[in-house]
């Protein structure tokens, strides 16, 4: 009976949880539906940045794939429905969801851990991924545990483990940028080895060079003009297409991407019972770490005031307040119907989401022409992306990523608050260090990226429970 009376109240809680938001998903709809389609000034505004973000996601998924160790077409399908869902079903008016780089490591080390190393398994099991990042995600926004994020995963913790992240992911990209086999963490000890085993493609640098340079000045000098920053990555990939098609470039390229649809369907696939309790840490870090980011960007941009015209007047309306649990659903939604798509897990970007932000974006209208435009480019442009050199797609995720390693941040924050400063800068070293001394935990489990997050939060229990000194 003790038993049986929390189960019990647990399935409670959940069947009337999801009551509640269904009434809150028709509320929502409602509310912004007779604006949306009636008033062409958001309508438009919807369409220029469902467009906008449908050119930035399209190469910038893509070369997240690759990171995640999976091929190009499968962050096109993770920028497919995933994408519309979880704008209809979360509560923020501009958090716009796809593939992302953070999530895209954890998935690469998850599915690379798991395998055992056989390759085959990659993408069933990032497949499983998040369907089982979905599910958590949604059990826990139905019993209201949005807010416990926040507990577990404290700001300065996160601080830490993005900019090690933000690290590994940028050196891991080296060998897209050189042209060499693939580079890990471990190479860069030994570089003098890595160089004599396997020389530097003269063509691979040359394009990254043409691709950082043109990423660099419509990002960085040409900022008078916002819409040289929105197609920036769009450009990197259009020129580099069109020289490696006429200077018979020979470096590596994406190559075959298959046209089409995803099937819409799950794997068949048997989780051996020695890596059950590893799919599950998986499944924790990437719920936890890949909310962290969506809620992060979601709230920074409730806060910002809406743009006013010369006159004073705003040119849109305040955004919807943001709500844990409702986002928690909405993530949980979106990477469900990721897994349905064929892709891997996936968050909110900060970079697609400012442009939702910009351009005064109102409704889900947005995700849906992005959706559009995705599905266009897997039904009939593959064929063009045939010639996109590997060296491209690396840039663009390290160009993505270096913001992200906060250095300056970590000093400050040292300087303000040793305690958490000295969390932070622990979990940032712990985060570089635990993969390249793969330190056996338990048979067959060994320390990862993973590791030094969760090291971080347990640290910053033992540590933060004292009084601060400063």
């Amino acid at each position: 009976m003790f038993i049986l009376y929390p189960l019990n109240r647990f399935y409670e809680d959940l069947r009337i949880n999801y009551l509640i938001y269904i009434q809150s998903l028709f509320l929502n709809f409602t509310s912004w539906l007779p604006d949306a389609t009636s008033k062409q000034t958001y309508i438009t505004r919807d369409i220029i940045a469902g467009t906008t973000i449908a050119m930035i996601i399209i190469p910038q998924s893509m070369a997240y794939a690759t990171l995640a160790n999976l091929d190009p077409v499968y962050g096109l399908y993770a920028s497919f429905i995933p994408v519309a869902i979880a704008a209809f079903f979360g509560s923020s008016r501009y958090l716009a969801t796809g593939p992302v780089a953070m999530v895209s490591l954890l998935t690469a080390v998850a599915i690379t851990s798991l395998s055992l190393g056989d390759e085959s398994l990659y993408v069933p099991l990032a497949i499983m991924l998040a369907l089982s990042v979905g599910v958590f995600q949604i059990t826990l926004s139905m019993v209201k545990a949005g807010k416990l994020i926040d507990i577990v995963l404290k700001e300065h913790v996160i601080l830490g483990f993005t900019s090690a992240a933000a690290l590994i992911i940028a050196s891991s990209q080296l060998s897209k940028i050189f042209g060499l086999n693939k580079v890990s963490f471990d190479d860069l000890l030994s570089i003098n080895s890595l160089l004599n085993n396997t020389p530097i493609n003269s063509y691979s640098v040359l394009m990254s060079l043409v691709a950082l340079l043109i990423l660099y000045v419509f990002k960085n000098k040409l900022t008078k003009y916002q819409f040289f920053g929105n197609i920036a990555v769009l450009s990197a990939v259009v020129v580099t297409i069109l020289l490696s098609k006429s200077i018979s470039y020979k470096g590596p390229i994406v190559g075959v991407i298959p046209n089409g649809l995803p099937s819409f369907s799950l794997p068949g696939i048997n989780i051996s019972p020695e890596v059950v309790f590893m799919f599950i840490i998986h499944t924790v870090i990437i719920s936890f770490v890949g909310f962290m980011e969506a809620i992060a960007i979601a709230r920074q941009l409730e806060q910002k005031e809406p743009v006013k015209n010369s006159k004073g007047v705003e040119l849109y309306k305040y955004p919807t307040p943001v709500n844990s649990n409702q986002e928690l659903f909405g993530q949980g939604l979106g990477n469900i119907a990721s897994s349905i798509s064929g892709a891997y897990p996936v968050s909110g970007s900060f970079s697609r989401s400012a442009v939702n932000e910009s351009v005064g974006s109102y409704s889900p209208i947005s995700s849906i022409t992005t959706m559009l435009i995705v599905m266009a480019t897997l039904l009939y442009a593959t064929p063009l992306l045939f010639n996109l050199p590997q060296s491209t797609l690396g840039i663009i995720v390290i160009f993505a990523v270096v913001p992200l390693i906060r250095i300056n941040k970590m000093r400050s924050l040292f300087s303000s608050d040793k305690q958490k400063g000295s969390v932070t800068w622990i979990t940032f070293l712990s985060t570089l260090i635990f993969p390249i001394l793969s330190i056996e935990i338990f048979s067959g489990i060994n320390t990862h990226i993973w590791t030094g997050i969760i090291f971080g939060f347990l640290l910053s229990l033992i540590i933060e429970r004292k009084p601060s000194t400063v």
